[in-house]
Formats: structure tokens, sequence, C-alpha cells
């Protein structure tokens, strides 16, 4: 059985929402044989209302994915700032990726590099990946049950083996 992740993609307007199902169509197509996605999408505007921001909450604290999309050389408003602070720290330890878009562009504006800046210090606090593009690859997932901890935990690889014999030589005599 496959994998699912839960993707929340969290865009300004139309423009930037056609971004982020440009990287959602990118990131299917390149590992949908080794993953499902379940996409959910939440625009800036929704966020100043209590109820839907409490509800795209909820879904950021749950997604395994989440892409920030401002137009190009948009600064964040300080009502998204502090959803997506809100947000990410309800999550706790638990891991996931921070993508901010537009991302790897020749012409960055220094509005854009603020706010990517702005992202990847976001994601690194919540001990989150940050990424600004749909990557080659799809680390493996850490294991979510306390057995699959408990048999890696046990588990001697060879590496270990070769400590656990290993005598180290006397200290030469002075």
């Amino acid at each position: 059985m496959k994998a699912k992740w839960s993707v929340l993609a969290v865009y300004e307007n139309s423009k930037s929402r056609d971004l982020a199902v440009q990287f959602c169509d990118l990131l299917v197509q390149r590992f949908w044989s080794q993953c499902g996605f379940d996409l959910a999408w939440c625009n800036w505007a929704e966020l100043e209302d209590p109820m839907s921001a409490k509800e795209a909450g909820k879904k950021a604290t749950e997604a395994d994915w989440i892409i920030v999309a401002p137009n190009p050389s948009t600064i964040i408003p300080i009502v998204v700032k502090g959803w997506l602070e809100r947000a990410l720290k309800a999550r706790g330890e638990r891991e996931g990726v921070l993508v901010g878009l537009p991302g790897s562009q020749a012409d960055l504006s220094a509005g854009t590099a603020a706010t990517q800046g702005y992202l990847r210090k976001l994601a690194h606090a919540a001990g989150m990946d940050y990424l600004d593009a749909v990557p080659e690859s799809l680390s493996t997932s850490v294991p979510e049950s306390a057995d699959a901890y408990t048999q890696r935990a046990t588990q001697v690889t060879s590496v270990l083996d070769n400590i656990l014999r290993y005598s180290p030589l006397p200290p030469p005599a002075p």
C-alpha cells in the first residue's frame, strides 16, 4: 500500500493559485507511483475569518506538505504571517515540508527574497524541511508506529556490529 501525503496550498489570489496548481501537478506527476495525494486549498482572504482560519489551521496541523503561494514580490501580510506561525507551532514536533512559491527564479525581487527567507526560517523553527521547487526524489518517511521504532532500535547492522566488536589498541607506552 503506498503512502498518502496530505497537501495544503495557501495562496494569495487566482494568479498565485495557478502557481500552486502547477507545483501540485508536477508533484503528483513525479510521485504518483509512490504516493497518493490529498489536496486542500485556502485563499489568504479566508484567513481573515476566524472560523475559516481555524479550519485551515487544523488542516495545516495535519498536512504533510504546506505550500505558501504569494504573488512574486509580494510581502506576506501580518494576518497570514500570524496564521502561519500559529499553525506551524500547533504542529508540535510533527515533521513535514513547507514550500515557498515562487521559488527558484533567476529574477528574484527583494520582496520575493525576503518572503523566501522568512518562510525558510519559519520552516526550520518548526522542524520542517523547506523547498522552493518540486524535489527530484522523496526521502523515505520515518515510521509512525512504536513497533517500527522498536524493530529499528534493536536491529544490529554491520556498522553497529563492527563498533561493538572493535577492540582499540592500548595507548603506546611513554
